[in-house]
């Protein structure tokens, strides 16, 4: 960036002494400024509304355009790829004052952030249900890596339950928020995103996967979380879902 780009960004939050070497003072260059930042504010607000469809739907345009109007002039940001952009605003609408009472807000927005997480993730190919047979014994033994697109999550509120009524809307989706502990998986192991509700048995057979345990750790982890767990119904539902990748899988 160089000493004018640097100069007029910072113009660009209300700091305009370091412009005046480059630009002549008065109201065409103030007025000029004025519009710019203008729409400069109205892209991030833009962004930050395709960013975060299931808080906008929570809240209403009206809501939603204000509070992140105070967001951006707050951390205005510094990166042109808007779809990067707010990626703090989960954070900083647990701490704003008029979402007090809407604790459901911050995580719902961590959940939108997921999918937009989970949609640009490299691709990769999914474990086949195929790949762990031919594997037999050795299975157990295997780096359990999960799909790159994959967003693991556990709360101890319905935030599954409400996000996904709001995202992917269906007659029977419960808008109750309760002190009811539910996980989340979010992943695109093709060209769409997915979600689904996980059981905690899932959620601990996924997690260790994510610190990379082998199979047959995360099997008995997932055993001592859930005694009589169908182990072999589980292990099969997930690699059905494309939960895993085949590339640390051993190749004969």
């Amino acid at each position: 960036m160089t000493e004018f780009h640097a100069a007029f960004d910072r113009g660009l939050t209300g700091e305009l002494e370091s412009l005046w070497p480059h630009l002549e003072p008065g109201d065409r260059t103030l007025g000029a400024l004025a519009v710019y930042r203008n729409t400069t504010i109205k892209a991030r607000i833009d962004a930050l509304e395709a960013n975060y469809p299931t808080v906008l739907q929570m809240v209403g345009e009206d809501w939603f355009r204000a509070a992140c109007a105070a967001f951006v002039a707050e951390q205005p940001g510094d990166t042109p790829v808007l779809v990067d952009y707010g990626v703090g605003f989960p954070g900083w609408l647990a701490r704003f004052e008029p979402a007090r009472d809407m604790t459901y807000l911050a995580p719902c927005a961590q959940l939108d952030r997921a999918w937009t997480q989970a949609h640009l993730a490299k691709d990769a190919a999914p474990f086949e249900a195929r790949e762990a047979a031919a594997l037999g014994p050795a299975l157990a033994g295997v780096t359990a890596n999960l799909h790159p697109s994959v967003q693991l999550f556990w709360f101890e509120w319905t935030t599954p339950s409400l996000w996904l009524a709001h995202r992917y809307p269906s007659p029977d989706a419960s808008l109750e928020w309760r002190a009811e502990a539910e996980g989340l998986l979010v992943h695109r192991p093709g060209a769409e995103v997915q979600a689904r509700r996980l059981s905690r048995a899932e959620w601990v057979f996924l997690d260790a996967c994510r610190l990379n345990r082998p199979f047959g750790v995360a099997a008995a982890a997932a055993q001592t979380a859930a005694p009589g767990l169908d182990l072999s119904a589980l292990f099969a539902g997930l690699i059905a879902l494309g939960a895993f990748t085949s590339s640390s899988i051993p190749k004969d």
